[in-house]
């Protein structure tokens, strides 16, 4: 005969202190795919492979940046807009 256990199912507060992260900050996880284990109304609890195969799905990997190409000097002039704004000025003035 064959006898099963259940997975050790961790609290809200064990998750969060297993990933280093706040409770809140769980909470939004779960909402982005995080699996979780509703057992009763409110109460929920995290399998600990759930939490390491979340992990592994967010790893990102780094690229280096790229060079920017081309030139760097804009082609596009210069506005002064404070000389634009008294020329404004003064043109309503002679009015």
């Amino acid at each position: 005969m064959t006898t099963r256990t259940a997975p050790e199912l961790l609290t809200p507060d064990e998750a969060a202190g297993i990933l280093r992260v706040s409770t809140k900050t769980l909470r939004r996880m779960r909402n982005r795919g995080l699996s979780f284990v509703m057992l009763t109304s409110g109460t929920i609890r995290y399998r600990l492979d759930d939490l390491t195969r979340f992990i592994e799905g967010q790893t990102c990997h780094t690229a280096r940046k790229a060079r920017a190409t081309g030139t760097t000097t804009s082609k596009s002039g210069v506005v002064d807009f404070t000389a634009a704004a008294a020329q404004m000025t003064s043109k309503k003035r002679k009015r």
